[in-house]
């Protein structure tokens, strides 16, 4: 059975974001589970993580294309070019409570002990390998989110994956606890009447001694009364 580019690329996306430092210990960080693993935090969709004026400035003329291995599981994004037609790119987005206290010597153990190398000033943690001739994938760490981005590029010039993860790490928001209670909202027009209903304060009660004290609180010279005229 021979497969596609396009389905190799997928598969190799998706694997990465089974294993890249699973938890917070070296013995499961890299843990090889289902491609995709669904996580209790949510992401948006890949035109909000990936918006097309910050995808110009590495990917200018790429046509994207998002897919998800389960709802419950972050987005891979799929790049495309005609111009370029023997280039696939895929950015795909890995996130899971875990990772915000894992070690960072254990989310890149996997891939250093797999042959890659480390990648430095780029989020977190980063490193990068070629898990086949002609393709090279980087994997870095947000700094401010619990998520692993994972770029794929299957193609010439791979340097620019390292381009590419570093604004899909530096762009990377709106994650989000699926779980966690959204709390109680107040009425669309709590904050016009918050005040508005209550009675206003004679300004002589700023200088009135308080309850149960004999002292006087000073109003600024500038607003203190001047003695009447004789």
């Amino acid at each position: 059975m021979r497969f596609g580019r396009g389905a190799l690329l997928m598969a190799l996306a998706l694997g990465a974001c089974s294993r890249p430092g699973a938890g917070t210990h070296a013995s499961d960080a890299g843990a090889i589970g289902l491609p995709g693993r669904p996580s209790t935090l949510t992401l948006p969709s890949c035109e909000e993580l990936l918006p097309a004026d910050l995808r110009d400035l590495t990917l200018n003329g790429f046509t994207m294309k998002e897919e998800r291995a389960c709802p419950a599981c972050g987005p891979v994004c799929s790049l495309r070019s005609a111009a370029q037609a023997d280039l696939i790119v895929s950015v795909a987005y890995d996130c899971q409570p875990s990772y915000a206290s894992a070690d960072v010597r254990a989310l890149l153990a996997p891939t250093l002990n797999a042959g890659g190398e480390e990648i430095p000033a780029l989020g977190r943690a980063a490193a990068r390998r070629n898990p086949v001739q002609g393709m090279t994938q980087v994997m870095a760490w947000d700094d401010d989110t619990p998520c692993v981005v994972v770029v794929t590029w299957l193609g010439d010039d791979p340097d620019r994956a390292m381009d590419v993860a570093r604004l899909a790490v530096t762009s990377n928001h709106g994650v989000g606890d699926a779980t966690a209670d959204a709390g109680t909202e107040l009425p669309a027009d709590a904050g016009d009447s918050l005040l508005l209903d209550a009675p206003l304060e004679p300004l002589d009660s700023l200088t009135a001694p308080r309850s149960g004290s004999p002292d006087l609180l000073s109003a600024p010279p500038s607003m203190a009364p001047k003695p009447a005229a004789r």
